[in-house]
C-alpha cells in the first residue's frame, strides 16, 4: 500500500515532499476502477487496520510534518486523501499553514504504542486476538481531529 511506502520513503529518503497521484482509494460502483479495469475494493475489505483510511492518511501526513516532509495530493478526482491538493506546478508553494504539533504526534504515537499491537513480522493479522476494533478507531479518530485542527482551512 502507498502508506507504507510512504513510511519506508520518510525513514530511508528523508524526502522534503511526497506527492501521491492515483492513490485515491475511492471505487465506484460501476465502471472502470483500476488501472487494468475493474475490480474489488481491497482497501475497503473487511479489515481491522483499514477502518478509516483519512485516520490513516492523516497520521502519516503528521509524522510526515514531523520529519519536515510535506505530503500532497496530485489528484484531480475524488480522493480519500487528506493532503492538501497540488500540481506539478504548485508542489513547492504547497505546506502546512502551521508548524506541525510534534508534542501531540508523540503523545498519539505514545497511545499507539501503549496499545501492545506491534506485529514487528508485519503480520498483524497473526495477533487479530490482541487488536481492539474500538481501540484502534478512537486512535485513527485522534489522527485525523489533529490533522484537521492543524492543517484544515
Amino acid at each position: 500500500m502507498a502508506f507504507t511506502a510512504g513510511y519506508w520513503a520518510l525513514g530511508a529518503l528523508k524526502p522534503k515532499v511526497m506527492a501521491f497521484i492515483g492513490c485515491d482509494m475511492v471505487y465506484p460502483k460501476s465502471g472502470q476502477t483500476h488501472f487494468y479495469g475493474k475490480g474489488a475494493a481491497d482497501p475497503l475489505r473487511a479489515d481491522v487496520s483499514l477502518q478509516s483510511l483519512e485516520g490513516k492518511a492523516a497520521r502519516l501526513g503528521l509524522i510526515a510534518a514531523r520529519s519536515e516532509c510535506r505530503v500532497v495530493n496530485l489528484s484531480v478526482e475524488e480522493s480519500r486523501l487528506v493532503f492538501p491538493r497540488a500540481t506539478i506546478d504548485t508542489i513547492e508553494a504547497v505546506a502546512p499553514r502551521a508548524p506541525c504539533p510534534v508534542e501531540e504526534v508523540y503523545a498519539l504515537r505514545r497511545e499507539e504504542n501503549a496499545l501492545g499491537y506491534d506485529a514487528p513480522s508485519g503480520r498483524y493479522w497473526e495477533i487479530l486476538d490482541r487488536i481492539k476494533p474500538c481501540k484502534l478507531a478512537a486512535i485513527d479518530a485522534q489522527w485525523l481531529a489533529l490533522w484537521e485542527q492543524t492543517y484544515s482551512p
